[in-house]
């Protein structure tokens, strides 16, 4: 085999590899897009995760079979018990400029918060569906966020179906960087100290009851953990 051909050859399994890892991770749900944050109101900001249910989690156990009992039997166009879990993280830009002088790192300003919602029944299609969540547009303002465009440092995102966390492609972004060290170690941080936030970042039918979306059945009102 030449040398050209050998290179050829590394490059496609190096897709393959790559495509198959993909689609490995996406094979219940998918992350379509990075999040938006936009003014809702005055008082609010919405933070938005677009999303996508592939298939149901139990197809593959009975594909090519019926379900035998009244336990096993579902409905494969809708998926129950789906939780989109957030952790977003902000620079607190006002304490930076108080303390211009000091030599404290960037990531000694980052402040990180955290909220879940909980989706009792969720269509299977192929239209995106939106985790919306509300942030308080007075502490964005306080601690200077940014002006007119509100932009994270970087956001996390989970999702569980019937308990179990799903594989996601795209699910942690952090600022420039790319490799999987240190987006790991972004969402450690997250976790750790987004406790300090509980109730700050929360679901938006919190905030406004009739929120609704298409294809979607919410579960009622419950405190943050």
């Amino acid at each position: 085999m030449s040398i050209k051909a050998f290179f050829i050859h590394v490059c496609l399994s190096l897709i393959f590899i790559v495509l198959g890892l993909q689609a490995q991770n996406d094979q219940y749900a998918k992350i379509t897009n990075k999040i938006t944050i936009t003014s809702e109101t005055d008082s609010w900001l919405k933070v938005s995760v677009p999303f996508n249910i592939v298939t149901h989690p139990r197809i593959d156990k009975f594909r090519g079979s019926r379900p035998s009992t009244i336990e096993e039997a579902f409905n494969p166009e809708f998926v129950e018990d789906v939780k989109v879990r957030l952790y977003i993280c902000f620079s607190n830009e006002f304490k930076k400029r108080v303390l211009r002088s000091s030599k404290m790192m960037d990531s000694q300003f980052y402040q990180y918060y955290r909220a879940d919602i909980d989706f009792k029944v969720l269509k299977v299609d192929r239209n995106t569906k939106y985790a919306n969540f509300m942030f308080p547009a007075a502490v964005a303002e306080k601690d200077e966020f940014g002006s007119s465009y509100i932009t994270p440092v970087g956001y996390a995102i989970e999702i569980l179906m019937e308990g179990m966390p799903v594989e996601i492609s795209n699910s942690i972004v952090f600022d420039k960087y790319r490799d999987e060290a240190t987006l790991l170690k972004f969402k450690q941080q997250a976790e750790e100290k987004s406790t300090g936030n509980n109730g700050v970042l929360v679901p938006a039918h919190y905030v406004f009851p009739s929120y609704f979306q298409k294809g979607a059945y919410l579960l009622p009102l419950a405190p943050e953990n």
